[in-house]
């Protein structure tokens, strides 16, 4: 049953991202990302997908960024050289918030970890050890994109939400106080929005660095299993 979950996944994602260029599966993806209570109490979830089970991505160079990159607001940061990055397990949650307005996180927001051995990383979007910060000016609440970009420039993963457009996945608003998570237990369906749902950015609502339902569960516990010998 796991692997023909994977099977399908690949199979579907061969199919998005198009037959003219050599394909490239999503290494990673946006799984779920909120706006706070209020203000600029933004985060972002990222999932490390790899290439199955018992994979690892090497993140130093990549970029997540929204609509807005580098001009005036917006969100961009780049992941640093650090060794940390080098090798980060399939199935590994990567929460990164804005350190610079905690108290408007939500409420049941965990804890900062700096610990991959637990496919769980929680980290303060600041210069430093992990990100070179270029501004985190908080997501629009009427409408943005988020996209995450590899080390070479290419686009691994993109969504928009509200009045914006123009990424694989189309959601509706995500205004402040709300979130969006992901349902599903692999990469086939990650672009329906039908999958997705948006609600509170609070406990009952938004799972920051947890599961976002019992399927999508599954799918964490089958990245995280390596294969048998």
């Amino acid at each position: 049953m796991r692997r023909t979950i994977w099977q399908a996944s690949v199979l579907f994602v061969l199919f998005v991202v198009g037959f003219a260029q050599e394909p490239r599966l999503p290494l990673v993806v946006v799984q779920e990302f909120g706006q706070g209570r209020a203000g600029n109490g933004e985060w972002v979830e990222l999932l490390v997908v790899g290439t199955g089970p018992g994979t690892t991505v090497d993140l130093r160079g990549w970029v997540l960024r929204d609509l807005q990159g580098q001009g005036r607001g917006g969100v961009w940061l780049r992941f640093t050289e650090h060794e940390l990055w080098q090798a980060i397990p399939a199935g590994t949650l990567i929460v990164i918030y804005n350190v610079e307005d905690r108290p408007n996180l939500p409420e049941h927001f965990p804890k900062d970890d700096f610990d991959p051995s637990d496919f769980l990383l929680v980290l303060p979007a600041r210069t430093g050890d992990y990100f070179v910060l270029a501004q985190w000016g908080g997501l629009g609440n009427t409408g943005d994109c988020i996209l995450l970009v590899d080390a070479q420039g290419n686009d691994v993963f993109g969504l928009c939400y509200g009045e914006r457009s123009g990424q694989p996945l189309q959601l509706g608003a995500v205004d402040r106080g709300r979130a969006a998570w992901y349902l599903g237990a692999g990469l086939e369906g990650i672009f329906d929005p039908k999958n997705w749902r948006v609600g509170l950015d609070a406990p009952g609502g938004s799972t920051p660095g947890a599961p976002n339902s019992e399927e999508n569960a599954r799918w964490l516990e089958f990245l995280r299993t390596p294969p048998s010998a």
